[in-house]
């Protein structure tokens, strides 16, 4: 055999197995390889495993030795006593070994050599290679060169079974990942919609009070047309000049016309802020965009506080320092519920009235909006705890203690961070960092 041309191939049977990740064809190729390379009729592959030797290739042996269990033989000794074997003619009164699976081909072996595969100083199975009778025996040449070959096979072999094993863990890794992935997007989506519904009662005011207006507009002109329509009919009906005057100047005619116009900005004022408030909602949701894009943080803020404005404007002044940044890539929804988190809750630690004050800028090639308030504070034994599941200091009812958690793995799944500096009786300030561009290409 040439052994460069056998570690080379040895080489490339490996990668193949390793990337189809089937030990079994591995087996086979090696088998045949070994076979064909030391001119043998026959040849037999066999590995420990949990239920012992088991014969995992072979050929031109019959089709019921193939996966089944070497309890003894030439095989089982080589295996039990880690040494390869040259063996000519009929070995069966050979006392070493006994020939339950032997004996299945007793007849045809003449010249058999048989050496073990040994990793990491243990061994794990073992290759036999048979030629038969009016073949030229097997030499002791044979049995040397073999054994520094199958060495090889033995190294190629654990790297083969480590690699495979090593990818489906990881493929097991991959699985489980996506699964606490898609549960951790679930828990974002449940908290996000329990946000929403604890600040529903402040969307639905912010509708219902242009809709209330509209509705009562809608009313008045209905009655403004009327009287219209009846000073329409008077004059179609032929009545005098005059009468006519006088009807359009008991119906108010000359207010109707002022107030008609006066009505209708008002209206169509109304149903701007209804729409202004569907597509903050949406903007805040991008129920439409849930890919990694580059965003506006801006945008996200803007829509994010006319969202919660219901559930600041009894509580703080808003103030806007907005900085010079460029677009962030980003997921924008998930971004859009840490703001609403940092904001909600700075609502609610402010008792009676205060400021939330919001700001952006870039440091360092970094983006970050900087959310303060001047409410109660959190407590120094606390700020070590404020981003760990389940944990608030607020009433049942008012928080899931979800909020800070989810924002937090948002920021790490974003590469950037979130810091916090807070002062009892002073306030609290939360800092979203940012890179502008992720390290690598992402999947929403």
């Amino acid at each position: 055999m040439r052994q460069i041309s056998w570690i080379s191939d040895l080489h490339r049977f490996g990668l193949e197995a390793v990337e189809s990740g089937d030990v079994t064809v591995f087996y086979g190729r090696i088998l045949k390889h070994v076979v064909e390379g030391f001119q043998a009729k026959s040849g037999c592959f066999g590995l420990l495993e949990e239920d012992g030797l088991m014969v995992v290739a072979g050929i031109d042996l019959p089709e019921e030795v193939i996966g089944s269990r070497v309890e003894d033989g030439v095989m089982g000794w080589v295996v039990k006593n880690g040494q390869p074997l040259l063996l000519q003619g009929d070995v069966s009164e050979d006392p070493r070994f006994s020939f339950s699976v032997e004996k299945k081909r007793r007849e045809q072996g003449f010249s058999s050599i048989c050496w073990p595969l040994v990793d990491r100083n243990s061994v794990i199975g073992c290759i036999s290679v048979n030629r038969s009778p009016g073949m030229a025996p097997f030499s002791e040449e044979d049995l040397a060169h073999g054994s520094a070959l199958l060495d090889l096979v033995s190294l190629a072999l654990g790297n083969v079974r480590m690699h495979i094993e090593r990818k489906g863990r990881l493929e097991e890794l991959q699985l489980l990942n996506k699964r606490i992935e898609d549960a951790q997007n679930q828990l974002l989506q449940s908290e996000k919609m329990a946000s929403i519904g604890q600040l529903a009662a402040g969307v639905a005011h912010e509708i219902n009070n242009p809709i209330g207006y509209v509705n009562s507009n809608l009313g008045t002109l209905q009655r403004h047309i009327s009287d219209i329509f009846t000073v329409l009919s008077a004059y179609e009906a032929g009545v005098s000049e005059e009468n006519v005057k006088e009807l359009a100047e008991r119906l108010e005619i000359d207010y109707i016309r002022t107030d008609i116009l006066e009505l209708l900005n008002e209206s169509q004022e109304g149903i701007a802020r209804v729409r202004k408030i569907v597509q903050d909602l949406k903007d805040f949701s991008h129920v439409d965009e849930a890919e990694w894009q580059f965003a506006d943080l801006h945008r996200g803020l803007e829509s994010t506080l006319n969202i919660v404005h219901n559930e600041l404007k009894y509580k703080a002044t808003v103030v806007k320092e907005y900085g010079r940044i460029p677009e962030v890539e980003c997921l924008p929804s998930q971004l859009n519920q840490v703001f609403m988190n940092i904001l909600v809750n700075a609502a609610h630690a402010i008792k009676e009235s205060g400021i939330i004050k919001v700001r952006t800028g870039v440091s360092d090639g970094e983006v970050w909006v900087e959310i303060s308030d001047t409410g109660q504070g959190i407590p120094k034994e606390n700020l070590g705890r404020i981003f760990a599941p389940f944990f608030t200091t607020k009433p049942v009812g008012k928080g899931t203690g979800l909020g800070l958690s989810l924002s937090y793995s948002i920021m790490q799944k974003h590469e950037g961070r979130i810091e916090v500096e807070s002062e009892i009786g002073k306030g609290t300030t939360f800092r979203v960092i940012l890179p502008v561009r992720q390290k690598e290409a992402k999947a929403a």
